[in-house]
């Protein structure tokens, strides 16, 4: 999800944003689906990792080259 959001500045640092309703909306209910931060910053590290992530593994494959 990108963000287009007005930051305001006070005393040359960004102080707040401001977002669109329908936005702050999407993050409200995105955060609703987690017990904690922690958690959502865990699904939204798994999600960059599958992003990056070019070649994958069946777990048939995986259990192999580990020898179980």
């Amino acid at each position: 999800m990108t963000l287009n959001a007005q930051i305001i500045q006070g005393e040359g640092k960004p102080k707040f944003a401001v977002i669109a309703y329908e936005e702050y909306e999407a993050i409200q209910q995105s955060l609703a689906s987690f017990d904690n931060l922690e958690d959502f910053l865990d699904y939204i590290h798994a999600l960059r990792i599958k992003e990056e992530t070019t070649s994958w593994h069946s777990l048939d494959e995986v259990k192999k080259e580990l020898g179980l």
